[in-house]
């Protein structure tokens, strides 16, 4: 009986100090758990707050990108007006230079109207009033009645005729003088117009520049230029990437492609004009950051003939954000050439052209603020180095 008395005191003794034990590891192990997924939470709303601020991010550089294309449209029409103006202008010049001929001619054949008709009037002044019938009192038989009667018939026409004829120069010269004053008043209007559109042109560019150079500042996450470049280059990669993927389809071999296999060395010069970026990875010419390169830039002067290296189908030729005006053509083999960055395209899609061609003409439009021509040649959809492939000179 003592026995089972102090095994069961025993039992107790066990149970009591077993049970505290277990019961703080459950609550360390409770803890532990709390903490892990505490932290856990912290994680997902860290990697939620970052997925925000980068989506953020894309789409304000997105916005970016899309305000320097809307005032590359404004300026790429302003230019155009600009030009329209300037063709009126040369022809109310054409007009005003045509009129000054004609009034020098006329104030020349006026000069001898005047003369002419102030030589007769001193003659009839000095005759008298009888003068003009003179010859005729002194005709001595009716046939040089008749004969003299003809002459001064034909001398009051030629009179009348020359009276006429002045007072004709006179008004024609009142008429063309008339014409050219209002040459004059549209030439005003023209010169007033193309001062306008060179101050808008002026201002837009002004935007351009301050929008750019909001680029330059350095964001919390990522360099605001860098990452407009790249989300610009990604647009670029993903057309190029549809276009050879139509290319491997058949889809452009509906027309075929001019000229023979690209020929390393001997391709035409895209634009006259002096390599300020390099392929490979470069400082990029705009903003204060570096790049790799998959093509070449090519400083010019602004209006500048932009050529097709060799002969090919235009298969884009349109806005593209980031790089403004771009065109590319399609040639044999699989090769691709993108010029980018002009102020004015003069082919369409569909198009065929022959090495030498124009294309379009130099600018500043896209992700750059200086008259550049950005050139790609691709074999592919893989990057070549333009430099490699274009004529020596």
């Amino acid at each position: 009986m003592i026995l089972l008395v102090v095994l069961f005191a025993s039992l107790l003794c066990e149970v009591g100090l077993s049970t505290p034990v277990v019961l703080g590891k459950d609550a360390e192990l409770k803890d532990q758990i709390q903490q892990e997924q505490t932290t856990l939470q912290i994680l997902k709303e860290k990697i939620k707050e970052t997925k925000k601020k980068r989506k953020q991010a894309r789409k304000q550089h997105d916005s970016v990108l899309q305000s320097i294309e809307d005032l590359d449209r404004k300026l790429y029409a302003h230019r155009k007006n600009f030009k329209k103006i300037n063709r009126q202008i040369k022809s109310v010049d054409h007009t005003l230079a045509k009129i000054g001929a004609q009034l020098a001619d006329l104030h020349s054949s006026l000069d001898k109207r005047k003369e002419s008709v102030r030589a007769r009037v001193r003659l009839l002044y000095m005759e008298g009033q009888a003068g003009l019938v003179k010859p005729l009192f002194a005709a001595r038989s009716f046939s040089m009645f008749q004969r003299r009667l003809r002459y001064l018939v034909t001398i009051t026409k030629w009179e009348h005729a020359l009276l006429q004829g002045y007072r004709d120069d006179l008004a024609h010269t009142d008429q063309l003088r008339a014409q050219q004053s209002e040459s004059r008043g549209k030439l005003l209007d023209h010169k007033q117009r193309i001062e306008k559109s060179l101050k808008s042109i002026k201002s837009i560019k002004r935007a351009k520049r301050i929008v750019l150079a909001s680029l330059k500042k350095t964001g919390n996450l990522h360099d605001r230029a860098l990452m407009a470049l790249q989300r610009a280059e990604s647009r670029k990669e993903t057309l190029l990437n549809a276009l050879e993927q139509r290319r491997k389809l058949g889809e452009n071999k509906m027309m075929a492609i001019p000229g023979g296999a690209l020929v390393r060395g001997d391709l035409v010069w895209p634009v006259d004009g002096k390599v300020v970026g390099w392929f490979g990875r470069q400082k990029h010419p705009t903003f204060d950051t570096y790049v790799k390169n998959k093509g070449i830039e090519i400083e010019t002067l602004e209006g500048e003939p932009i050529r097709a290296v060799s002969p090919g189908n235009v298969v884009y030729a349109d806005w593209l954000k980031g790089y403004g005006l771009v065109v590319i053509v399609e040639h044999n083999k699989g090769f691709f050439s993108l010029y980018a960055h002009a102020s004015k395209l003069v082919v369409k899609e569909g198009a065929s052209v022959e090495a030498g061609s124009a294309l379009g003409e130099t600018g500043e439009s896209g992700l750059t603020d200086k008259n550049i021509l950005y050139f790609e040649l691709r074999k592919g959809t893989k990057p070549v180095n333009p430099l490699k492939w274009l004529a020596k000179r």
